[in-house]
């Protein structure tokens, strides 16, 4: 391999093992709520669109859980919503990428130094995906013995 070359490297994490704390909008803004807590951690607040109708979503912020909480809105099963930041109002769809399993539009939130948890938009869909982009930053981080270099850095 070359000196320039990049290897992609992927990382199996079970459900229930990643807590994302520090989820951004594409403008900065936080979209964790302290306040709302799902299995006791702070949820990912977005602002939610689906047939006409608008309210918060709470998401549970422990990757593979979903145990998400609906305000103001009852989104029907199969309905394809739309997430924006609740604080600013753009858009938290991912226009590069789309599901996996059923071709919906996906979400995307910004975590630390880079990475990103992207979901499907469509309610009964669990298909998601968490990328650390800085894969050889990340690499170095796990393997080696400095003090607070570990997966939960990132997140």
């Amino acid at each position: 391999m070359g000196k320039n070359e990049k290897i992609q490297v992927e990382i199996s994490v079970p459900s229930g093992s990643l807590n994302v704390r520090h989820a951004q909008c594409p403008n900065g803004h936080s979209l964790i709520d302290p306040e709302m807590k799902i299995g006791g951690h702070p949820a990912v607040k977005v602002k939610v669109s689906a047939g006409g109708k608008s309210g918060m979503i709470y998401l549970d912020p422990v990757y593979g859980n979903y145990d998400n909480t609906e305000k103001g809105i009852d989104i029907p099963m199969d309905t394809i919503a739309e997430f924006f930041c609740p604080e600013c109002n753009i858009s938290l769809t991912d226009t590069h990428e789309s599901c996996h399993l059923c071709s919906s539009p996906l979400y995307v939130f910004h975590l630390p130094k880079g990475s990103i948890v992207e979901g499907c938009l469509k309610k009964g869909c669990f298909f998601h995906q968490m990328k650390i982009v800085d894969g050889e930053e990340q690499m170095v981080r796990l393997f080696s013995n400095i003090s607070n270099s570990t997966l939960e850095s990132f997140l």
